[in-house]
């Protein structure tokens, strides 16, 4: 009876650790599959996350890198073209100012020099008085206005000259040389360059004191101070053999156009 009590006894206390074990191991099976897992797989995840993180932080960073890089490529690629688009027209430019537009200034210069030159040929600031001896004077009738001739004086050296004032005139008789039409005087002295003309007109007259005839005109020419004739005295006939003045005779100051000597 005791050995049955005994046995009993075992059997349930064996049944009862294994009913304890069970528990024990449904629990910890529960722990396993629920606290367990979500504790590891909270670390497992936060480790994933960091990871890809981790990843990713390399590869947005090299493409933050890249990207600097690139920018930076642009920027000095800009800074490139920026520099170099400066540089050129820095060149342009100072470069266009010194070689370029120096030989643009140069080709400019050249040529404005060239114009001088010729400007200097036929205008230039020169002191040479253009007289009979340098130029050619010839004395000719005209039908308008009436009454009048016409001085023609042609510069035949090879330098410029001004033909100052008005030509000393005088006719056959005179004591003095014909006055001049003051009111003629250009706003500047007449240059010629070599083979140019100058034209001065002659009113002889017609209804004033002393009416004359004469069959020679002689010209000559002031200099720069108009203090008497410099450079001779041309001696030329008289237009068809003889002229009729009086002392309402004048003569005009020098002018580039014939039409303008004409008009006094």
């Amino acid at each position: 009876m005791r050995t049955f009590t005994r046995t009993r006894s075992l059997r349930t206390l064996a049944a009862a650790l294994v009913a304890a074990g069970a528990l024990s191991l449904t629990a910890c099976s529960g722990e396993g599959s629920g606290v367990g897992e979500a504790k590891d797989a909270g670390p497992a995840t936060a480790v994933s996350q960091a990871s890809q993180k981790e990843k990713a932080k390399p590869a947005e960073e090299s493409t933050k890198e890249d990207g600097g890089n690139t920018a930076g490529t642009s920027g000095s690629s800009g800074a490139s073209a920026q520099g170099s688009s400066g540089s050129d027209s820095g060149t342009a430019s100072a470069g266009g100012t010194t070689s370029g537009g120096g030989t643009a200034k140069s080709s400019a210069g050249a040529a404005a020099g060239g114009a001088e030159a010729g400007q200097g040929a036929k205008k230039g600031p020169v002191d040479t008085a253009c007289t009979a001896s340098n130029s050619k004077v010839q004395v000719s009738s005209v039908s308008r206005p009436i009454n009048h001739l016409l001085i023609t004086l042609t510069n035949t050296s090879g330098a410029t000259c001004n033909a100052y004032y008005a030509p000393y005139v005088g006719f056959d008789g005179d004591q003095a040389a014909t006055q001049r039409i003051e009111e003629s005087k250009p706003q500047a002295v007449v240059t010629l360059a070599p083979g140019e003309h100058a034209y001065a007109s002659v009113a002889l007259g017609g209804d004033g004191d002393h009416a004359r005839t004469s069959r020679k005109v002689t010209v000559s020419m002031p200099g720069r101070d108009d203090a008497g004739t410099v450079g001779g005295t041309a001696t030329l006939k008289a237009p068809g053999g003889k002229v009729y003045l009086d002392d309402n005779a004048a003569v005009s100051y020098w002018q580039n156009e014939m039409s303008d000597a004409l008009t006094w």
